[in-house]
């Protein structure tokens, strides 16, 4: 969990959150929505797990780096305009 590799189970569980476009065993695709939400969300002051928790995703599952990560592509596209 976290790390790497999705299991059987976390692939069922993100594939049924509304917010996942895609996942496989070691990606995972997030929809506009989410990253429109995400960002809305983080200009506002709230933390990047927290984001992720309110829209229904187990931090223990995703890891910490994967939330990370993901939040710094995303700032990284919302000031260079591709996000709103």
């Amino acid at each position: 969990m976290g790390r790497g590799k999705f299991s059987e189970n976390d692939i069922y569980l993100l594939q049924n959150n509304p917010f996942v476009d895609d996942v496989n065993e070691v990606r995972i695709i997030y929809s506009d929505e989410f990253k429109t939400f995400f960002m809305q969300k983080y200009k506002r002051g709230e933390k990047p797990t927290e984001i992720f928790k309110k829209a229904g995703f187990d931090p223990k599952i995703l890891g910490s780096k994967r939330i990370e990560r993901a939040a710094a592509r995303w700032r990284e596209s919302y000031e260079a305009g591709f996000l709103r």
